[in-house]
């Protein structure tokens, strides 16, 4: 039989300079928070990545009685779903989101059975950047290891 001992004080060592070199995560949550919110802008502006599905004619419609159309989706008035975008950050998370009641309904979509108030079934439109399984945007996420990978060598100058 063999056995071999890992002496891990020396990596135990180095990972305590690597978190304390690292410092404050604060403002690293603050600008992924900032990215977040400026992804899903990109989002609003494109209409979605990958492009979201088209409106349908009773959406249209409704939409064309009201003066709403031709005109941008989910974005129909000025205090609506991309007006309510807001972001926070605490010293280990960063996070975007919308107080709306129907911005779930508009993210992920939703059936007529399961909602008997809508006049249909509404397909999801990922406002946020970020598909139905959690995973991100290829975009943001690059975005966001840029922003970690820049704040770990700014760490590590100091």
């Amino acid at each position: 039989m063999f056995i071999i001992e890992l002496d891990h004080q020396h990596l135990q060592q180095t990972l305590s300079k690597v978190e304390q070199s690292i410092g404050d995560l604060t403002p690293l949550m603050h600008s992924l928070a900032a990215e977040l919110a400026s992804q899903t802008e990109v989002n609003f502006e494109h209409e979605g990545r990958p492009q979201w599905p088209e409106l349908s004619d009773a959406t249209i419609g409704r939409r064309a009685e009201t003066g709403h159309w031709p005109g941008k989706m989910l974005q129909v008035s000025a205090a609506g779903l991309a007006a309510s975008i807001t972001t926070q950050a605490t010293d280990s998370s960063a996070l975007v989101g919308s107080n709306k009641p129907y911005a779930a309904m508009m993210q992920f979509g939703g059936d007529q059975a399961d909602f008997p108030q809508l006049w249909g079934d509404i397909p999801g439109r990922p406002y946020l950047p970020m598909d139905a399984e959690g995973n991100l945007q290829s975009q943001t996420e690059k975005a966001i290891l840029e922003l970690a990978l820049a704040h770990l060598s700014a760490a590590s100058d100091t």
